[in-house]
């Protein structure tokens, strides 16, 4: 397996939380044939034989056609066409393959161009009642295109169906905006860059959009609401501009368009027109590898049920390596049970998720159900959850659920707008988090979640930094809003070698979930050998004192920074308990509980940039070194510790102050 040699050491990052290895089952790859795709080839024939002189048009029609053991090279150009693979190989030596020619781009799409047939039309900022003229100077142009059901290959409109979908009952109306839950699916993009999405027509010709965040509606005291963020700009951030915007009629039947510049004709206009790019045909499909192609635009509904850009359709042993996939309203790739795994024989069992970029995604980069044995490294994820939609509870970078034996490691998760990084959501058992970066986050959770998660996990030799509240002012998910790990009625997990820093709120805030079935207790926890700084509350929140902390680095924080909850826990949750935290300084943390008695606060300047990865740390003394525990004897760069070694990711902070720590270079 790549990037294993050195992991192979002891201590190194190819164990699993409970000390086992990691299982492995790739095997070198011969395909006993290969058909080849070139749509811009002038001898393209879906009903030709598919190879090199006679290459098919269509992606499709190879997935028809393609057996174990074989294989589709795909040349570069723009596939607009949802794949949808006829089967699946039969074992490791005997997969089926969709790849990219070596060096090609290509680009596989769920949208189409709408080029003619665009009609242009006045509309006026404000409301007046029906045929009473516009104020002067207050119109704007707009341009309409009315939508076909011959432009939906899939008899599937996104732009006549709400983002949410199924059970919703979770969602706290008194505290979420239900406009971005409501908004539809489908997306708009102009020369490859998105459309803000209008709630009302009107809003076409606001001669400005809103500022981010936007808190214009007031508290509500006698109803128990806080200050709520209205469903302001969303892609302004992700590349969107501040004038292009587009609105579509609720029955899907025509969208709008405000232009920055020019008409239609200046333009490439793309709409999403399907759910899916990459779905197999049938549940339960094994034994694919998906290699090196972009996949873009999806206008699918955010998650629950899972509807991937990619979907897996309960399918096991995938490999997808080296792929891109951008711009899908919900969930970009779902690799356990999803819409479309009923009868699956072992969804989600053995998946590598390799050197993928995860990009601009609404809700989600990844999603997994019920994942065994699965490898998640040296991706980058970044940009998601702008939809604005994170009370519907499953908004990250990267979230799973039930996932067993999961290694996640190496990977860079940046830039999350209304997400967690990555969330472990309820009886995750035996996953290991480590040498990851979790970085630039706002949210009304935490960077990495743990939720309902009894048996043993580990998070050691991260970095997670700059953890905002996404709702200032209110605690968010639980008054955790803002903090680096949220421990979610979660136990025996090993918290270690990391760095934890620069949150609005706690380093590690931790709850118990009375109102839960089979939930954890916050107990049995082990903080170890972390460095936290410039955490604006607290750097750690017990529940009770059936928890270890030593070994710890404290640098510029709060006078008193180490919280207890002390009330008395309710017979159901009391979202506000985390009201009754009491806050001391390490002293009397130390001399009350017996925590922390190695623990220091140490007189040093601590900073990360999530943009180029550089990570600085100077001080006036060394800091102490410290035992391992749970035999981490690697640090976040590979390099072996032995028995002892100081606080945080890295092994030796002697001769440097800045290191460049992109984890994926290891591989």
């Amino acid at each position: 397996m790549p990037g294993d040699a050195a992991a192979a050491q002891p201590g190194g990052d190819s164990r699993l939380a409970d000390g086992t290895e990691f299982a492995r089952w790739e095997q070198p790859l011969v395909f006993s044939k290969t058909y080849y795709v070139d749509n811009t080839s002038s001898n393209a024939d879906d009903n030709g034989p598919g190879d090199k002189a006679r290459p098919f048009r269509t992606i499709s029609k190879a997935a028809q056609l393609l057996q174990p053991g074989e294989r589709v090279v795909i040349a570069a150009g723009t596939y607009r066409e949802c794949v949808r693979p006829a089967r699946g190989g039969t074992s490791p030596t005997q997969m089926i393959s969709y790849e990219a020619a070596p060096a090609a781009k290509v680009f596989i799409k769920g949208s189409e161009v709408l080029k003619d047939d665009w009609h242009q039309e006045s509309v006026a900022a404000g409301f007046r009642p029906p045929g009473s003229p516009a104020a002067p100077g207050t119109e704007v142009t707009v341009w309409r295109h009315d939508l076909t059901n011959a432009m939906f290959p899939d008899a599937y409109n996104p732009f006549a169906l709400p983002s949410i979908m199924g059970s919703w009952g979770w969602l706290d109306t008194k505290v979420a905006d239900l406009g971005p839950y409501l908004r539809r699916r489908g997306l708009v993009f102009v020369d490859g860059k998105p459309l803000e999405p209008m709630e009302q027509l009107r809003e076409l010709a606001m001669p400005k959009l809103p500022a981010i965040p936007d808190f214009t509606v007031p508290p509500a005291p006698q109803l128990g609401m806080p200050p709520r963020r209205r469903g302001g700009p969303i892609m302004q951030e992700v590349g969107g501009s501040p004038e292009a915007r587009f609105w579509a009629e609720t029955s899907g039947t025509a969208v709008y368009v405000r232009l920055a510049s020019g008409t239609p004709a200046d333009h490439q206009i793309e709409i999403t027109t399907r759910q899916h790019t990459f779905v197999p045909a049938q549940s339960g499909a094994s034994f694919i590898r998906v290699k090196g192609l972009t996949f873009q635009h999806a206008g699918n509904a955010y998650p629950f049920p899972q509807y991937g850009m990619v979907s897996l359709a309960g399918g096991d042993h995938w490999i997808l390596e080296d792929n891109t996939l951008e711009w899908a309203n919900g969930a970009g790739l779902v690799i356990g049970m999803d819409g479309y795994s009923r009868g699956a024989r072992q969804p989600g069992a053995s998946q590598i998720l390799r050197r993928n970029t995860f990009r601009y995604c609404g809700i989600e980069g990844i999603g997994g159900m019920g994942t065994t044995n699965t490898l998640v490294e040296d991706n980058l994820i970044e940009w998601c959850g702008w939809a604005d939609a994170e009370r519907g509870w499953e908004a990250a970078g990267a979230k799973f659920h039930r996932a067993k034996n999961m290694l996640f490691r190496r990977n860079v998760v940046r830039h999350m707008r209304h997400a967690n990084a990555a969330w472990w959501d309820v009886d995750n058992v035996n996953c290991r988090i480590t040498k990851n970066i979790f970085a630039d986050v706002l949210t009304v959770g935490a960077a990495v979640h743990m939720e309902m998660n009894p048996g043993q996990n580990s998070i050691d030799n991260n970095i997670i930094w700059d953890v905002r509240n996404a709702e200032p002012g209110t605690p968010g998910q639980r008054g955790c809003a803002g903090s680096g790990i949220f421990d979610n009625a979660t136990d025996k997990l090993i918290i270690a070698q990391n760095l934890i820093g620069r949150c609005d709120n706690s380093g590690i805030f931790a709850i118990v979930r009375p109102d839960r079935e089979n939930s954890g207790t916050a107990t049995g926890n082990n903080v170890a050998n972390n460095i936290f700084a410039k955490c604006g509350k607290s750097a750690i929140i017990f529940l009770n004192v059936n928890n270890k902390a030593d070994g710890n680095v404290y640098a510029d924080m709060p006078k008193d920074f180490q919280g207890l909850f002390e009330g008395t826990p309710a017979p159901q949750y009391d979202p506000d308990a985390w009201r009754h935290i009491r806050y001391r300084d390490l002293a009397a943390w130390r001399d009350t509980h017996g925590w922390d008695k190695n623990s220091v606060v140490a007189d040093a300047q601590v900073d990360f940039d999530p943009v180029t990865l550089k990570l600085t740390i100077s001080g006036s003394k060394p800091l102490p070194r410290m035992p391992v525990v749970d035999q981490i004897q690697s640090d976040m760069l590979g390099k072996a510790t032995g028995a002892t070694r100081v606080a945080g990711p890295l092994a030796d902070l002697r001769g440097k102050s800045s290191w460049q720590v992109d984890p994926r270079l290891l591989a």
